[in-house]
């Protein structure tokens, strides 16, 4: 039913309790008998007075047991409509495999049949409940969940139409179809659910429903009468439901099932039943998380699992079905003041005196309503899958709707089933393939390490950048994505209008996982690489990356052009020491001390040079060994500090107790000279990556400098301004570079 909102009137909450379940009780009575006369059709077709007692049964048993354990209160639970043509199928196939069969081995056989599959059916919702497994309905695709309902739709649709008396569909005859009097039985059913559908959209109240049934009811019989069709004529004519056996509806056959059900015939439906299953846990899901946007309030999803669970087990004990909430149903009883439980306990007691003394009123049911509802449920879903979906879904995904529908009803409801997910699947690889698993792309002219290098590096590295291509990678990569990457770098080693590429960087640190055909397309790159002598870097891999990749051949420690660093700053750090190399290899032995080098990097960046002898006699030398601390995270400032020989690393100790590389400095740069004019606490510490000597220029010092010779003060600001100016003009061409390769 779908979901309208209506205008309801105000009354206290007792009433509008008791209303609700009045009203929902009827339509629940209403769709039982309709449903029974879908599902026992053609040759069992004469026992429907026995199914319509079993689903008025089943009703009693799901209304009454989930309304009861429901986590909201006013939970109005019935026989699903979208089990009904699971249902009619089981019913025709049990027929069709027993050709030889007595009419009551059949039935008892299809109600072995219900029972197993109620049982396990119960088993299944109260594991998923157990095991808090309410929310994988989220992974079944979208799509093909619309497909499973417009193909119950299609079903739904056949077993009204096979229900109509004196019409076979098997084959389908036109013919046949517009014999007056089959005419008389369908035409007026499919006007029902026309206005059934139309009305309520236009006439936005919580009497419409009742207003249309009762109307057609009192229609149909005015016609009669203007007509001077008795009671008999129009029973035997097909126009009512006919003659229904006095006294209760509902009969306890389970055991009888079960000491003459052919079980060979049983076990053959469990392709079938295994398809209802699945169907049934995806619509119940699907249909909870309806009611909560209904009742705009979060429902246990586990705990109506497991209600539904024990539900279905009653419900098999006595040979029937069992049943779940409607967010359509919810909705009307929603909007007539349902709050209390009272509401399910009225329709579970109207479907019981139904079944034990409504036999005389049954045999006055209009025959095109009980046709009418589940064509009304057809037109439901077929409007929102099939003519609604075109304008919300891709024409892809569209395609998957329509391919379900139509093997559905050309070939079966499981091979539907197996080939939706199947194309869900392929169009899922197809789509994903198409998505770049390259985040960004950069080169090492802009993108750089955390190592703070001097305006010579730096120009060495700017003019030297293309060499390195970096490629930060993303998402999960598969055959598709990866041979997309491969194609990627192997057009830019190839490209001969571009400077040579002799160093990838591969950075893995949003990479989520690799599948095998991925290893093979980094296989084929390392093939590639090796032929054009190119430097592979992987950076920031994780365990299991770094496995699959050493596994496949395309990672090996002993390998001089295939390296892993532990993250990309790492790796950009390892090629800019070999681009360096190659230019200045022997920079810091040219010197014959660390004084004399620190004097030659700053000689070229003070104003003037001859300060800075005087400032090198002021300062202190301080030696480090590797991993030793110079200062720690928290200390407080005390002075600057200028690196003459070897490596340190500024690091923040994290809350968790782990290091994090802020910045690497070389010879010829400072630290601390923010702290110099704010004189705040050290933000990091710095350590010793490598044995370095470094020299210090103590806060004391350097107030002694600007009162007693402010030439070399105003030189030794001059020289900080101009090394910030440098350092954020460089990082605004770096960020700048970054953004466009987004």
């Amino acid at each position: 039913m779908a979901t309208i909102t209506y205008s309801k009137p105000a009354t206290n909450p007792v009433v509008s309790n008791l209303i609700a379940g009045a009203i929902m009780g009827l339509l629940t009575v209403t769709s039982a008998v309709s449903f029974g006369k879908v599902i026992f059709a053609g040759d069992l077709a004469s026992v429907l007075p026995f199914g319509i007692g079993l689903l008025l049964f089943s009703s009693v048993i799901v209304s009454g047991v989930v309304g009861s354990l429901s986590s909201y209160p006013p939970l109005v639970v019935t026989i699903a409509e979208v089990t009904i043509p699971i249902f009619a199928l089981l019913g025709k196939q049990v027929v069709e495999d027993m050709p030889g069969a007595s009419a009551e081995q059949k039935l008892l056989t299809f109600v072995a049949t219900l029972v197993v599959n109620s049982f396990a059916t119960g088993i299944i919702f109260l594991a998923l409940g157990k095991f808090k497994l309410g929310s994988f309905v989220r992974f079944i695709p979208y799509p093909v969940v619309g497909g499973f309902l417009a193909a119950i739709g299609a079903l739904l649709l056949i077993a009204a139409f096979g229900s109509v008396s004196g019409l076979s569909l098997q084959p389908f005859s036109i013919a046949a179809f517009f014999q007056p009097n089959v005419l008389l039985q369908w035409f007026p059913a499919l006007i029902f659910a026309v206005v059934m559908f139309v009305l309520p959209q236009r006439i936005h109240h919580v009497a419409v429903y009742p207003a249309i049934l009762a109307a057609a009811v009192a229609l149909f019989y005015l016609a009669l009468s203007l007509g001077g069709i008795s009671i008999a004529d129009a029973t035997e004519r097909g126009w009512l439901l006919g003659t229904v056996p006095s006294g209760g509806l509902y009969q306890f056959a389970t055991v009888q099932a079960f000491q003459q059900a052919n079980w060979s015939v049983v076990f053959q439906q469990l392709p079938t039943m295994a398809a209802f299953w699945l169907v049934s846990s995806i619509a119940l899901l699907l249909h909870i998380n309806g009611v909560e946007l209904v009742a705009s309030r979060d429902l246990d999803l586990n705990r109506e699992l497991n209600a539904a669970g024990i539900a279905w087990l009653i419900a098999g004990v006595g040979g029937g079905v069992g049943g779940f909430a409607s967010a359509g149903e919810n909705a009307l009883s929603h909007e007539l003041g349902a709050t209390r439980r009272i509401v399910s306990w009225i329709i579970a007691a109207m479907c019981l005196a139904m079944m034990l003394g409504g036999a005389p009123i049954l045999a006055l049911f209009p025959n095109f309503i009980l046709i009418g509802m589940p064509l009304l449920i057809t037109i439901e879903f077929f409007n929102e899958w099939l003519y609604e979906a075109w304008f919300k879904f891709s024409r892809s995904d569209y395609a998957i709707i329509l391919l379900i529908v139509l093997i559905t009803v050309t070939v079966g409801f499981l091979q539907a089933i197996g080939a939706g997910l199947v194309a869900a699947i392929v169009l899922f690889v197809i789509s994903y393939s198409q998505l770049n698993v390259t985040r960004r792309v950069s080169s090492g002219a802009y993108h750089h390490s955390n190592v703070l290098r001097t305006s010579e590096e730096l120009e060495i590295l700017e003019a030297e950048g293309e060499q390195a291509y970096i490629v930060e990678l993303q998402g999960l990569i598969f055959f598709g994505t990866a041979n997309k990457l491969l194609n990627q770098v192997r057009d830019r080693i190839n490209h001969e209008d571009l400077p040579p590429v002799r160093y990838v960087v591969l950075d893995f640190r949003l990479v989520s996982g690799l599948d095998a055909s991925a290893v093979l397309s980094f296989a084929k790159l390392k093939q590639v690489a090796d032929q054009k002598q190119v430097h592979l870097l992987y950076t920031h891999l994780s365990a299991q990356a770094k496995r699959q990749l050493e596994q496949g051949d395309c990672l090996d420690e002993n390998d001089p052009f295939c390296h892993a660093f532990s993250d990309l700053d790492r790796g950009l750090e390892w090629y800019e020491q070999q681009i360096l190399l190659r230019h200045t290899p022997q920079s810091e032995n040219s010197f014959s001390s660390p004084a004399a080098a620190l004097a030659s990097h700053l000689k070229t960046d003070f104003s003037d040079p001859k300060q800075v002898d005087r400032l090198m006699d002021l300062l202190e030398q301080r030696h480090l060994n590797e991993g030793d601390c110079l200062f720690r995270q928290g200390d407080l400032f005390d002075g600057l500090y200028f690196v003459a020989a070897g490596q340190v690393s500024v690091v923040l100790e994290l809350s968790d107790g782990q290091m994090k590389r802020i910045r690497t400095y070389t010879v010829g740069n400072t630290i601390g000279e923010m702290g110099l004019y704010r004189r705040t606490v050290r933000i990091a510490s710095v350590i010793a990556d490598k044995p370095s000597v470094l020299y210090f220029l103590s806060s004391e010092t350097f107030e002694r400098i600007e009162s007693s010779d402010p030439v070399l003060a105003s030189n030794i600001h001059r020289f900080i301004v101009d090394l910030l100016a440098e350092r954020l003009q460089h990082r605004e061409e770096e960020l700048k570079h970054l953004l466009e390769s987004v």
